[in-house]
């Protein structure tokens, strides 16, 4: 014998209910308030019933976006287990795409041009790819200074490096959707996003979707579409938005609950994609996102850093406000060391003034000397005041000495995955010892051209009739201009490992010499000749 369950006319339904709950709830509503005290111990005066604290309970809901405890322990606790986040290196992701995909190497801008791994170009050649630069809201103010200087420096760096069209460049912001609409006409189906770990490409996808879900709301046919956007909008505000602002806001709080709900998962932690993950535009096109690689040196960033601080640091920091010849610069005298957070420790030779701009999302410290820098780097709990300035843990790791190649004016260091610093040596040019960074084990870093004066207007050292300018008048008098990207003078150069018999001076110069064939002494650079020992 059994029951016969009508699925259709439910109005009349009656949720069932066990023999043991109704005995329970007929006992209780026979006994006195009083009674009631007694049993539950003076625990409470409201005794719900069985079925309304059942009616309580969360229901599961299949269609809900689940997170594993790995990933959620990651983004809200920082709770980071290196084993955990193996990062693959190029050979391993390569080997697992087809042959003939379509491939997008995704660029950082961030250590631009460190997030280009040269390793690819043995499996695929350059100009056979899609070259997409992302996080450019770290370097302008809006996207249409982004568009105006960046997108011409870009194409410039490609073309004249790798032989890449000019349209097979873009240059993008996938965090607050910047020209991400120009890189979704040029979507092909079958491709995969590939990139270093943390250059951006799960959150570039994650606006490729969102854009495509906007194109199925405009069709004749996403009536259903459109009644679950209404339905999302709805659980984001029930009140329609009375103000500009206020629908700005509305507007930007749906596009990031889309974003949560559907794609793949993003964090600043390395590792997060796990294998090659399927996405589709639509019916005729998908789209992969592929694990991030990055060097056995690079990944080995992540062991020895603070988890708490891992965050701050990936975040980034703004070009335009901290790197631009008119930002805020520390002043750093000889013998002094000039860290950020404990990722490096630059040494400025005696008789040196250097100011030194910080576009690396945490404060930068000055050291009185190394000796006080690497007292506190071994024992930082012996001054609390400083407890914060290190965002690596010194048990972990140890230091290596770097020498940096002789350079005239200004110059970027460059930490992977971290940001970069502008110096700029003032007064005379000391022709006796070159700068000396000591990096931690596994940590990568280059010397660049200053970026700002191929992507920002930057001082020009000539008045408005043409005249050269001596460097103290160029505030004052030079007119501003952004150059033009040539490839006739190196962009970027090694470090020299710091070594060997003599001063730094003649080692640097017997690296070089090596390398190179041919080197200079660092007592003789000059305007002329101020990249001959760049390697």
């Amino acid at each position: 014998m059994g029951y016969f369950v009508d699925t259709k006319n439910t109005s009349n339904a009656k949720a069932f209910t066990k023999e043991e709950d109704s005995v329970h709830q007929r006992l209780l509503r026979a006994m006195s308030d009083q009674d009631k005290l007694l049993l539950l111990n003076g625990a409470s005066m409201s005794v719900p019933d069985a079925q309304s604290e059942l009616s309580k309970r969360k229901k599961y809901d299949p269609d809900a976006k689940v997170q594993c405890t790995r990933c959620r322990d990651a983004l809200f606790r920082s709770k980071f287990v290196p084993d955990q986040y193996k990062v693959d290196s190029v050979s391993e992701v390569m080997e697992n795409i087809p042959p003939h995909a379509n491939l997008v190497y995704v660029v950082s801008a961030m250590d631009f041009p460190m997030s280009i791994n040269e390793d690819v170009f043995k499996y695929r050649g350059a100009s056979t790819m899609k070259f997409v630069v992302t996080k450019l809201d770290l370097f302008f103010a809006n996207k249409a200074m982004a568009a105006k200087y960046g997108l011409q420096f870009f194409h410039d760096y490609f073309w004249r490096t790798y032989k890449v069209p000019p349209e097979n460049v873009f240059c993008v912001s996938g965090a607050v959707d910047w020209h991400t609409e120009r890189l979704y006409q040029a979507v092909q189906d079958n491709l995969f996003f590939i990139g270093c770990v943390n250059s951006g490409k799960s959150t570039l996808i994650l606006a490729l979707l969102h854009i495509a879900q906007q194109n199925r709301q405009k069709l004749p046919n996403a009536r259903r579409d459109r009644m679950a956007q209404r339905l999302d909008d709805m659980a984001i505000s029930n009140s329609k938005p009375t103000t500009r602002q206020a629908l700005a806001k509305h507007n930007l709080a749906a596009i990031n609950t889309f974003k949560k709900l559907h794609g793949p998962g993003t964090s600043y932690m390395p590792g997060f994609t796990r294998g090659n993950l399927p996405f589709e535009l639509s019916r005729n096109m998908t789209i992969y996102d592929v694990p991030g690689f990055a060097s056995s040196k690079a990944s080995q960033l992540y062991e020895f850093m603070h988890a708490n601080a891992i965050k701050s640091i990936q975040k980034g920091q703004k070009m335009h406000k901290k790197g631009t010849y008119k930002s805020h610069y520390e002043t750093a005298r000889g013998g002094q060391v000039v860290t950020v957070g404990g990722l490096f420790f630059l040494q400025v030779p005696q008789n040196v003034m250097l100011q030194v701009r910080n576009v690396v999302n945490h404060k930068m410290h000055i050291f009185k000397n190394m000796e006080k820098a690497l007292q506190l780097w071994n024992d930082p709990h012996s001054n609390p005041a400083l407890r914060d300035v290190f965002a690596v843990d010194s048990s972990k790791t140890q230091l290596v000495k770097y020498i940096i190649p002789s350079f005239y004016g200004s110059v970027d260091l460059v930490i992977r995955s971290v940001g970069y610093i502008t110096m700029t040596p003032t007064g005379k040019f000391n022709a006796h010892q070159p700068f000396t960074v000591y990096l931690p084990e596994g940590l990568e870093a280059i010397i660049r051209q200053p970026i700002t004066r191929y992507i920002t207007r930057t001082l020009a050292g000539r008045d408005a009739q043409g005249n050269v300018l001596k460097k103290e008048n160029w505030r004052e008098k030079s007119v501003t201009e952004v150059k033009r990207y040539t490839g006739k003078s190196p962009f970027v150069s090694r470090l020299i490992p710091g070594e060997g018999p003599g001063n730094d001076a003649e080692i640097m110069q017997k690296y070089v010499q090596q390398v190179k064939g041919h080197a200079v002494s660092h007592a003789t650079v000059s305007d002329e000749n101020q990249y001959t020992n760049w390697v």
